[in-house]
């Protein structure tokens, strides 16, 4: 009975801290915050909630409408001067009136206020929204924008995949697709680990499971076309038979670095996975080499570095014209074709070509006489392929950290950081890896890390959450009461998200729910 009264007086402080939205920031991704009061200063906006106040930069805000002083703007050149001096102010990248602008922007903040009360409506799985498109059927509690932007995206993958390798789905059979509007809900719904991102189930009843992360769509779309080609492979597979693990994981890894232009609604192939090049690079500079036929003999991949290797060798043979045709028919003969099959040692109600005909027909395919000699153009391609951007090491870092390698994650964060990486995401969880290291925790360099990523997203209450849990890791009273400030920041900034109250000290909990502060 205490527990229910403590969440129902959670649920009321939430209400109260919802309702007490006024403001608003309109940022240039086109996110929109309500907020309880917004002040406007010389370089930022100060947002100011009951347990702290977060810092905007303006470069990072489109738009906003605060009541007190909204109207108040500096002027930065003689012409401006004469406008302020006329009554009109700047909306826009046009001179208006004041009453005009606050008339456009409560237009904008109604429109948007309504579509954050309808996305309220559906954050739960079991209101979640269900349409269906010529291909699959959605489920999905992210906001219905997004939604619609990712049914589109769907199709267009679908049928670029299709027109190349000759796919039909079954008629009536629509794939079913959940999409969750964060990882909490995939893993307690889809019941998955921490350490998955996504999954397509191919046993009956087939369907697609992924999560929306806010903090980095690329990695939600490398997740999402990663996955969505096991189902395509899965309907270019006859009957209940399975290709190896090495072109199942290899193409998905070739296919999922596929780039998604919203505007052209066109898909684009063939880029490099610079997360797993990265791996690749550091596995040979070690002389952790992986052999050829050992990766075509593979039964089973355990861990992140088989991917890479998969995918490396996936990639060389679609990027040349001549292996490319090839290689197609290589698969189709493993699809559907009449070669002798046996039982797939991971399941053994799916069958495959015998590994010696399979790495034989290989052979013949591509002409190979000799597979060391192969096997070290393989090699010369992945050295000539070069990791140019923090994209690659944050993407390697990221692979690192799910499949438990915390010091190689460690030292990836860290290069993707010494190369000036814009994506708040690297800084959020390289702080966390530093603050939840289990064996040497480092909250002083988690502290630091954090608050050098929080100007880059500082409406994001994960980045406030994880520095209070840095902060209270340092043991001090003063410590404690500055990290108790930030995670109760964080849920100010968003009372929706019950995950922000998970895991807090009992002090947190009993401040929260006795609205201290």
């Amino acid at each position: 009975m205490r527990a229910r009264t403590k969440l129902c007086t959670l649920a009321l402080w939430c209400a109260a801290a919802a309702s007490a939205a006024g403001d608003s920031l309109y940022f240039k991704d086109g996110r929109y915050y309500e907020v309880p009061k917004l002040v406007q200063r010389e370089k930022d906006f100060e947002v100011v909630y009951p347990h702290g106040s977060v810092i905007v930069p303006k470069e990072l805000v489109q738009d906003f409408f605060c009541a007190e002083g909204s109207g108040s703007v500096e002027p930065r050149t003689p012409e401006e001067a004469e406008k302020l001096a006329q009554g009109l102010v700047p909306y826009e990248g046009k001179w208006i009136t004041k009453a005009r602008r606050d008339q456009l922007v409560e237009k904008r903040q109604q429109e948007r206020r309504a579509q954050l009360d309808e996305s309220r409506k559906h954050q739960e799985w079991r209101d979640r929204y269900q349409e269906e498109t010529k291909h699959f059927a959605f489920e999905f509690t992210v906001p219905l924008d997004v939604g619609h932007q990712y049914m589109d995206m769907f199709e267009v993958y679908y049928e670029t995949f299709a027109k190349e390798w000759k796919v039909q789905q079954p008629k009536g059979k629509k794939l079913k697709v959940c999409f969750y509007n964060k990882r909490e809900d995939f893993e307690r719904i889809g019941a998955m680990g921490p350490g998955v991102a996504g999954y397509f189930r191919f046993v009956d009843p087939i369907e697609l499971n992924f999560f929306y992360e806010r903090q980095d769509e690329r990695f939600t779309l490398d997740v999402l076309f990663h996955e969505l080609n096991h189902y395509l492979f899965f309907l270019h597979t006859k009957n209940n038979w399975q290709l190896e693990p090495w072109i199942e994981e290899g193409m998905a890894e070739y296919y999922g670095a596929s780039q998604w232009d919203p505007a052209t609604k066109q898909m684009s192939l063939g880029h490099q996975q610079e997360g797993r090049l990265v791996i690749l690079m550091d596995q040979m500079d070690g002389g952790d080499m992986q052999d050829l036929e050992g990766l075509l003999r593979d039964s089973n991949f355990q861990d992140g570095i088989k991917y890479a290797w998969a995918w490396s060798l996936c990639h060389m043979l679609m990027q040349d014209d001549k292996t490319r045709s090839k290689f197609r028919g290589y698969v189709d003969k493993l699809a559907k074709g009449t070669a002798e099959r046996e039982a797939n040692p991971r399941n053994p109600n799916f069958m495959w070509v015998k590994r010696d005909f399979a790495i034989d027909l290989f052979k013949k395919t591509f002409g190979i006489k000799d597979i060391e000699d192969y096997e070290q153009q393989w090699y010369t391609y992945i050295g000539s392929k070069k990791v140019e951007s923090a994209r690659g090491y944050h993407s390697a870092a990221m692979f690192c950290k799910r499949w438990d390698r915390p010091l190689r994650a460690g030292v990836y964060f860290k290069k993707a950081i010494d190369l000036y990486t814009t994506n708040p995401s690297t800084y959020l969880n390289y702080g966390e890896l530093l603050a939840d290291d289990e064996k040497d925790p480092k909250p002083k360099e988690a502290i630091e890390v954090l608050q050098k990523g929080i100007p880059l997203d500082p409406m994001n209450p994960r980045m406030y959450r994880q520095l209070g849990e840095a902060y209270r890791k340092l043991g001090d009273a003063d410590s404690k009461e500055t990290g108790k400030k930030y995670q109760l920041l964080a849920i100010d900034m968003d009372p929706y998200d019950n995950t922000l109250t998970w895991g807090l000290d009992s002090d947190v909990l009993a401040e929260l729910v006795g609205g201290g502060g």
